[in-house]
């Protein structure tokens, strides 16, 4: 009969209820015990692992010897016995050797709990201690070794005879996340948290880089992404091999890493993801760089996620030493160990990177600045993947993956010095020209010529002489009306209401506001007089139109130019822009720009400007300020601004900045001149911008030319956001759907 302590059966009681103690009574003749006693000062571990278990140290004779008493929770967990005991007959030397065996048959509990029992590992509840506790050097030995074992020794009879498996990069992901995808729960609830989830984002902007929306490629496969068929090895895998499932025993107080023992095998499957393992390791190495307490500075977290998914010693240079060997240590070994497989290799590594990545941002013992920073692994990690299999000329734009800063920022993060801010722009969707709904030839071959949407998505072309041309939203032609002299002041000074089916152009020494009523011909308000070379229209707006005279920006109605208010202009403005009602406006001097939000306080922000080959500051004392250009989107929520140095966005809803980069030589070289340019801003932030005649989105890639056949006079963005027209210096107009 099996004897245990009344302060035994006290403490198990407590712990793990009555009913562990009943059947530890009525099964231990059974197991030819007639002793049992619990290790003092008692060793338990209450949910150690994500699946609750309690954990009880114990002595037991005859024979003397040490085990773990496991009780595991009802339900899956329960399945951690029979996978466990699948693991350990699926390779017997390496279980021998790295897992840790059952030494008695596990008893089923009534209430549907299972009580498990398990060799101590390493054969000391005291010299044995999880990885996660080892200092660096001797982490990063434990993880080479583990994950050559994995490679090589555990999976070695599987491998041998491995055949890949062809899967669709969709397939893969969704595969891979199963359960934790199709319940719906954390996985996606934080990917809608991110405001990433919604059909109509296949693209995202994070670190400056244009990648992959991942939750679409798990979601399905999305037209505007590519969804490739890859080779995969499936073999043992352990399922959660973080670094606390890993036991190392010590010699005279140094760490073992060859006699590493692994636990908690629920999740183990002989048909697993070769890669889940090896990412697992990986990034649980990582958290503590990501989590609050030692997150990383932006630049560092940039480099971090490149050096992970795309190796480069320019990266390695940007991050803490620590971190780029705990990387090293994983990526590099697994490489070696699966050299003879290396390029099919690393595509499948970056997969299985995406979703444990993914699978981290359910973790509640990460910060959220921390999971955040794992959903953006796995948009960089997904890219590679794109990128490294793309077809050339296949139709879905491949990412282009180039290092760059932080810009556009993920929740938590935001730009050095935002620590305590509320919650932040996270991944910024893509908008660029998809399809073209249209073209036609306006006749109107004028390097002042400006095109705008008026109401419904008509859209209206005015040339050098206020000649106007119009067509409905499928292209059909309006009535307009011709140009006269005098010929606007100045380029791109006039501009389309979108409300009203009305336009304004500016006149050497007034405005112009042409109507055309529903019921047909043209109307023409009262001129708007100007004071002579000193007042300009604002071509932007939409809704109400506005001028300034340098000393006030006036806010104007579109039916007879009256004011409706006036602001204050900042001395010696270079700039101004609004949104299509004017609640937003935003205007600058060279270095300084002022947002002015209606109902709120203003916004000032500073940037940085000087011309190309004058920037030695004796030369900048010498030349006048530089000008910039700026832009508003449609309803205000965000103002950019492109100097000859750099762009920048902010949102005005908290008055954060979103994205700022340097722009290239070339890009400030061409910003030099007046001709043919423009900058309008998208609801999400994205800019387009119009120098010289060629269309780019810098705020894309670093900045991305887009493919055009010509130059263009002017481009214009619809009130709502989802068209954009481009007029050519040569006649043609195109309307694209963004």
């Amino acid at each position: 009969m099996l004897h245990i302590s009344p302060e035994d059966i006290a403490s198990i009681r407590n712990v793990c209820g009555q009913e562990v103690v009943d059947e530890l009574l009525r099964q231990g003749e059974k197991y030819g015990w007639s002793e049992l006693r619990l290790r003092r000062p008692l060793w338990t571990a209450t949910g150690s692992s994500y699946t609750g278990a309690v954990l009880l140290a114990a002595s037991v004779a005859p024979p003397p010897h040490q085990l773990v008493i496991k009780v595991i929770p009802a339900g899956a967990p329960a399945r951690e016995v029979l996978a466990h005991t699948e693991a350990l007959d699926a390779a017997p030397e390496f279980s021998r050797n790295h897992l840790v065996g059952q030494p008695c048959s596990p008893l089923d509990l009534p209430d549907g709990r299972t009580v498990m029992f398990q060799e101590v590992a390493g054969d000391s509840l005291l010299d044995a201690t999880p990885s996660g506790s080892l200092v660096r050097e001797e982490q990063n030995q434990v993880v080479t070794t583990v994950v050559r074992g994995l490679l090589t020794e555990w999976n070695e009879a599987t491998l041998r005879h491995a055949v890949p498996v062809q899967m669709k990069v969709s397939e893969f992901l969704h595969r891979e996340l199963a359960d934790l995808w199709t319940s719906g729960g954390s996985l996606q609830a934080f990917g809608r948290g991110l405001g990433v989830l919604g059909p109509s984002l296949p693209w995202l902007y994070s670190d400056g880089m244009r990648v992959p929306n991942p939750y679409l490629l798990v979601k399905d496969a999305h037209p505007a992404l590519a969804d490739p068929t890859i080779p995969v090895l499936r073999a043992l895998g352990h399922g959660d091999l973080h670094l606390d499932n890993i036991l190392v025993p010590r010699l005279e107080k140094v760490a073992q890493p060859h006699l590493y023992r692994l636990i908690d095998m629920c999740t183990f499957s002989k048909n697993a993801d070769l890669g889940r393992d090896v990412a697992t390791l990986l990034l649980s190495t990582l958290v503590p760089h990501v989590n609050h307490r030692h997150e990383l500075p932006p630049d560092q977290r940039h480099a971090l996620l490149r050096f992970i998914v795309d190796p480069d010693a320019s990266h390695r240079a940007d991050i803490v030493p620590g971190a780029a060997a705990r990387v090293a240590a994983v990526r590099d070994t697994a490489r070696e160990a699966m050299r003879r497989w290396r390029d099919p290799w690393d595509v499948q590594f970056l997969l299985s990177l995406t979703v444990t990545a993914l699978r981290f941002t359910t973790y509640t013992n990460i910060s959220e600045a921390g999971r955040t920073w794992f959903a953006r692994l796995a948009a960089h990690a997904s890219g590679e993947v794109l990128a490294r299999t793309q077809v050339k000329d296949a139709g879905a734009r491949p990412p282009v993956l180039e290092p760059g800063r932080d810009t556009f920022t993920m929740a938590g993060f935001g730009q050095a010095g935002s620590a305590g801010r509320d919650r932040q722009t996270d991944f910024v969707p893509d908008q660029e020209p998809r399809r073209r709904r249209w073209q036609t030839e306006t006749g109107v071959r004028d390097d002042r010529a400006v095109v705008g949407f008026g109401p419904h998505h008509t859209v209206v072309a005015v040339d050098g002489e206020g000649g106007i041309r119009r067509w409905t939203a499928s292209g059909d032609p309006l009535p307009g009306t011709s140009g006269r002299s005098p010929r606007q002041r100045l380029g791109h000074q006039s501009l389309v209401a979108s409300l009203t089916h009305s336009v304004v152009v500016a006149r050497p020494k007034e405005l112009e506001i042409v109507h055309f009523p529903q019921a047909g011909g043209t109307f023409r308000s009262p001129p708007v007089p100007l004071q002579n070379g000193d007042h300009f229209l604002v071509t932007s707006g939409g809704d109400v139109f506005a001028t300034h005279d340098r000393k006030h920006l006036t806010v104007r109605d579109y039916e007879d130019g009256a004011p409706i208010e006036a602001l204050p202009c900042p001395p010696s403005m270079a700039a101004s822009a609004v949104s299509i009602d004017a609640s937003v406006v935003a205007m600058a001097r060279s270095r300084e720009v002022h947002i002015h939000r209606r109902g709120r306080p203003p916004l000032r922000r500073s940037v940085s400007n000087s011309i190309p080959h004058l920037r030695n500051k004796i030369l900048q004392m010498m030349t006048p300020d530089p000008g910039l250009q700026l832009a508003v989107s449609p309803s205000g929520s965000h103002v950019g601004c492109v100097t000859f140095e750099e762009v920048v966005v902010w949102s005005t809803d908290d008055g954060r900045e979103v994205y700022r980069r340097r722009l290239t030589d070339r890009e400030a070289d061409e910003a030099l001149g007046a001709k043919w340019m423009r900058l309008v801003c998208t609801e999400t932030g994205t800019l387009f911008w119009l120098r010289r005649g060629r269309l780019s989105t810098p705020t894309i890639d670093g900045g991305t030319q887009l493919r055009q056949s010509g130059t263009y006079a002017d481009i214009a963005i619809a009130r709502d956001g989802t068209l954009i027209a481009m007029l050519s210096t040569e006649g043609r107009l195109e309307v694209w759907d963004l």
